[in-house]
């Protein structure tokens, strides 16, 4: 309450303001107020601030490469199949039935090193690639299968260009991850490639001196929209 009703020495009651008048809590009030929903709406450093979609899969990658040389070019997956594929990450497992679980990737981004010396001469026009996977619904395992193309697409051959379309390759959806470059790997105005997982399909890196192969490892970031998941495509 703002206001109290006290007795003088005389045993007169009169009422009195609580606290120091217009400098209480009662007269600032409003302005109390006002102050704590503008701290409401804006975001506090170290306190929720605003919440976010974005997710990152972290993992980390041995080739099991050997030798030394300076440079490296290895293919995974490389049959036509139905079956599931192996060298490959998948998003989680639906404890429900073992399934893997779908997301929208937004980006993907591969740091390579040595270990335990990270002494490393990589060279421009390195990179990764990867397939898109996605679940088999008939198979006991949360491994995926490669996504083939969704529309069909024909090449016509004259002479000396021949083009291929349907094989192991170029039949299956895939995306390639610059490992020297920092730019968006994957166009930034689409809602990201949906997939429940990736699978190796070509490491390609070059170097400026030869570098032993065994002590090769790469780091991988995979962004993801977490309000895209689900179990299905």
């Amino acid at each position: 309450m703002r206001y109290s009703l006290e007795k003088d020495n005389n045993g007169r009651i009169t009422q009195c303001e609580n606290g120091d008048g217009n400098g209480n809590v009662y007269a600032q009030r409003k302005e109390l107020n006002k102050i704590a929903l503008e701290r409401l709406q804006r975001p506090t450093p170290g306190k929720l601030g605003n919440l976010s979609n974005m997710q990152i899969f972290n993992f980390n990658l041995d080739p099991g490469l050997t030798g030394s040389t300076v440079a490296v070019f290895e293919e995974y997956n490389e049959t036509v199949t139905t079956a599931n594929v192996g060298s490959c990450i998948q998003f989680g497992v639906d404890s429900l039935n073992n399934k893997s679980l779908y997301y929208n990737i937004i980006d993907i981004k591969a740091s390579v090193y040595r270990d335990p010396n990270n002494r490393l001469s990589l060279q421009n026009d390195s990179y990764i690639e990867f397939y898109l996977t996605e679940n088999i619904e008939t198979s006991t395992t949360s491994l995926g299968r490669k996504i083939a193309r969704r529309a069909p697409i024909f090449g016509s051959i004259s002479a000396p260009a021949d083009f291929t379309t349907d094989d192991a390759k170029t039949a299956y959806q895939s995306v390639k991850v610059d490992c020297i470059s920092d730019s968006v790997n994957i166009p930034s105005r689409l809602e990201g490639l949906r997939c429940s997982g990736i699978a190796l399909k070509t490491i390609d890196l070059n170097f400026s001196e030869a570098e032993d192969l065994p002590e090769l490892r790469i780091n991988f970031q995979v962004f993801v929209d977490v309000s895209s998941v689900s179990t299905t495509y």
